[in-house]
C-alpha cells in the first residue's frame, strides 16, 4: 500500500467509508507507505508472498491457506489483476464474493504485456462482479461482454476529496518558496511514478522546447522515482537546473497549487486521475490523448496527439500559461459534476459492499 494511484484510490474510499459498518482489510506482499494509516483505522494488514507466475502452486497453496484460516470476510476485492485468477478463484471457494477491478486500460504490447494479458485473462471466470475506473479499463480487462452487462459491471469513478484540492494561494507562496522559486516565474508541472508509461523523456523534450522561449520556466516532477534515468536524461538536455524532482509526496493537493500549467505526457493511462487532480486545482492542462476523455471534467484540459511532437506541445503548454484562469478554485464543481466526488463514490461502494454481504448470509 505505497503512494500509488490504485492504493491512493483505496485509501480514499477507505477514509470516506463509515467504518461502523464497513472495515477494510489488507491482503498485500510488502510493507507500504499507508500501513500505519491503516492500522490506526482499525485496518488488519496480511502479507503473503509475490506471485510471480513461476511460483504458482506455492502462490495458490498460500491463498488457500489464508483463506481457509480467515472463512470471517463477506467480499474479496481484487486490485492486483495478475494474480487475480488464483486469489479470487481461492476466495469464491471459501465463499466469499469475489470482485475483480480494473484500474488501467491495456499498455502497448510488449513481451511483459502479453504475459499479464494472458496470466490475468481468466479472471472473467473467478470472479462474481466487476469494477474499473473506466468503462474502456473495463472492456480491456474483462472484454465488452461483461461490461455490457449491468448487473455485473460498474464503473466507480477514483473519487477525491475535492475539498483538499481547492486553489490555496498560501500554499502556492509557502511551497515555492521552499523549492526556491520566484513567485512569478513559470512553473509548469507534473504528477506520477518515474515509469516509461508516463513518457518523462517526452516531457522533459516539452520543457527544453518551452526554455528556449520562456528562459525564467521551471519544471516540477512529483512522483516515486526511478534509477536517476530521468534525471540523468535532464542534465544530457541541459535543462537539471531548471527541474525539481520532489519524489514521493503525501501533499499533492498543495503541490498542484504551486504549479501554473499541468503537463501529462503519458502513452497511456486507465483514468489518468492525476489530470482530475490537475483541474480541480483549477490547473490549465496539457493531455495526451492516451488519457481517456473521461479525464476531461472541464475546459481546462486540452488533449494532444504525442505524435505532435515536442515543439507542438510547447506551444500548446505556453498558450496555456497565456490562458491562466481568473479564479482557480471555480473549478471544483466541474469536477463534482462530472462525479469524481470521494463522498458519491464511497456512498455507492458502501451500499455495493453492505449488500452483497447480506445476500451471501
Amino acid at each position: 500500500m505505497n503512494r500509488a494511484g490504485a492504493e491512493s484510490m483505496l485509501m480514499n474510499l477507505y477514509r470516506a467509508c463509515d467504518t461502523e459498518h464497513v472495515q477494510f482489510d489488507f491482503l498485500v506482499n510488502a510493507e507500504g507507505d499507508y500501513d500505519e494509516e491503516i492500522a490506526a483505522r482499525g485496518g488488519r494488514i496480511y502479507r503473503i508472498p509475490r506471485y510471480t507466475i513461476a511460483n504458482f502452486f506455492a502462490y495458490r497453496k498460500a491463498c488457500r491457506e489464508f483463506f481457509d484460516a480467515h472463512g470471517e470476510f463477506s467480499i474479496v476485492h481484487g486490485h492486483i489483476g495478475l494474480p487475480a485468477p488464483i486469489y479470487l478463484k481461492e476466495a469464491r471457494r471459501r465463499g466469499m464474493y469475489a470482485v475483480a477491478h480494473s484500474h488501467a486500460q491495456n499498455y502497448p504490447l510488449s513481451p511483459t504485456e502479453v504475459i499479464f494479458r494472458a496470466a490475468a485473462r481468466p479472471v472473467r471466470r473467478a470472479a462474481d462482479y466487476f469494477m474499473a475506473c473506466s468503462r474502456q479499463a473495463g472492456i480491456d480487462r474483462f472484454g465488452a461482454e461483461i461490461v455490457a452487462d449491468e448487473n455485473r459491471f460498474h464503473v466507480l469513478n477514483n473519487g477525491i476529496d475535492l475539498a483538499s484540492y481547492r486553489f490555496d494561494e498560501d500554499a502556492r507562496r509557502a511551497l515555492r518558496h521552499t523549492m526556491g522559486i520566484d513567485e512569478h516565474a513559470p512553473v509548469f508541472g507534473h504528477v506520477g511514478r518515474f515509469d516509461p508509461v508516463k513518457n518523462h523523456r517526452f516531457l522533459l523534450d516539452v520543457f527544453a522546447c518551452i526554455l528556449k522561449r520562456e528562459p525564467a520556466a521551471k519544471l516540477v516532477l512529483a512522483g516515486k522515482p526511478d534509477d536517476g534515468a530521468v534525471r540523468a536524461y535532464a542534465r544530457e538536455l541541459g535543462v537539471e537546473d531548471d527541474v525539481a524532482f520532489l519524489g514521493v509526496r503525501d501533499d499533492v493537493a498543495r503541490v498542484l497549487c504551486a504549479f501554473d500549467v499541468f503537463v501529462f505526457t503519458s502513452l497511456k493511462e486507465g483514468l489518468g486521475m492525476a489530470v482530475v487532480e490537475a483541474q480541480a486545482s483549477g490547473l490549465p492542462c496539457v493531455v495526451s490523448t492516451g488519457v481517456p476523455a473521461i479525464a476531461r471534467v472541464s475546459d481546462a484540459a486540452t488533449f494532444l496527439d504525442l505524435e505532435r511532437g515536442a515543439e507542438a506541445w510547447a506551444d500548446e503548454a505556453l498558450k496555456k500559461l497565456d490562458e491562466k484562469p481568473a479564479r482557480r478554485d471555480a473549478y471544483i464543481e466541474n469536477v463534482r459534476a462530472a462525479g469524481f466526488d470521494i463522498e458519491t463514490s464511497a456512498a455507492w461502494l458502501q451500499d455495493f459492499y453492505l449488500h452483497r454481504a447480506q445476500c451471501r448470509r
